[in-house]
């Protein structure tokens, strides 16, 4: 028996197919195939339901999978603990949205080289949504995402922070204003809001879910909810007038201090946007567990995430 044939194991039962252990793992299918078929021979049982369409793990297969998790983790800590950086290599595929890809990817790709000269980097810019559906199909190691994960054996999740968000709107929508008194702040109400057109982002996303609930707790629902994935389009329809965005306040910095937006304020409070630094094998790679230790201790350097969302404008 071989580290190699226990890591064959482990992904083909984690991913469900042999294909996309082969894939996760850089190497063919037929090499997978041959591997688990090795196991079976040494151990003298199947290890795999072949009637089914999927790779299922029978019950000595499912067996075998918790000595394969500790082999692995073992070899991790090995390398951890005995090994010098220099010897950590791989390559881990990072999935991570826009506002990170504009701000602190750059300063992890060169931490990283100094650091960790052996870890090459695959780096994945797209919707949290969309890396979520990476993740679990084991085509991404490690993600920055906004929202939850879907449950999963085999997915962790690390809360890193939130971002406060508001109502943006451009001061000539005419909208009903309410002071609180001695409050320079305009508040507004589910109710007050709901004859406005609203821009958020696209469905099934958490910043399109947050709207949706701030405007159901106050019993009504928006009569024009338009959707839009990118925040600098948002920012920008809601200066033209074209709706109110529901957006990080730190994004339109720029846009509020020169008073082509201002912000209301919600009333009851919205939710914030939550921000995870999510993982398919954060136990069981030194190198994804470098790259995660990285990213966080980068995130960590600014006392909110926010304020990566104002340095990821470019300057006008």
């Amino acid at each position: 028996m071989t580290f190699k044939q226990f890591e064959a194991l482990y992904w083909v039962a984690r991913l469900g197919s042999f294909h996309a252990a082969a894939r996760h793992l850089k190497t063919s299918q037929p090499t997978i195939s041959a591997r688990i078929r090795e196991l079976e021979r040494g151990l003298g049982v199947e290890l795999f339901d072949r009637s089914q369409r999927n790779a299922r793990a029978n019950a000595k297969g499912r067996e075998l999978l918790r000595y394969a998790e500790q082999i692995m983790q073992l070899g991790s800590e090995i390398q951890q603990r005995v090994g010098t950086r220099d010897t950590l290599s791989g390559r881990v595929r990072l999935g991570i949205t826009s506002v990170p890809a504009a701000t602190w990817l750059p300063q992890l790709v060169r931490r990283l080289a100094q650091a960790y000269p052996g870890i090459m980097l695959e780096f994945t810019v797209d919707t949290s949504e969309r890396m979520r559906d990476l993740l679990g199909d084991g085509e991404l190691d490690v993600a920055f995402l906004s929202g939850s994960l879907p449950g999963s054996s085999h997915l962790t999740a690390e809360p890193v922070g939130n971002v406060e968000l508001a109502w943006l709107a451009a001061p000539g929508m005419g909208l009903p204003l309410h002071h609180a008194q001695g409050s320079s702040v305009a508040r507004m109400t589910p109710v007050d809001l709901a004859a406005s057109p609203i821009i958020t982002d696209l469905p099934g996303s958490q910043l399109h879910a947050i709207g949706e609930a701030w405007f159901a707790s106050g019993g009504v629902k928006p009569e024009r909810h338009h959707a839009c994935s990118s925040l600098i389009g948002r920012i920008r329809l809601a200066v033209e007038g074209m709706g109110v965005a529901l957006a990080a306040p730190a994004a339109a910095a720029r846009e509020i201090a020169e008073g082509a937006l201002r912000v209301l304020a919600a009333d009851p409070p919205l939710q914030p946007l939550e921000y995870v630094l999510a993982s398919s094998a954060l136990a069981l790679s030194p190198a994804v567990q470098a790259v995660s230790n990285m990213a966080r201790e980068l995130i960590a350097e600014k006392p909110g995430i926010q304020l990566y969302y104002s340095a990821a404008r470019p300057p006008a």
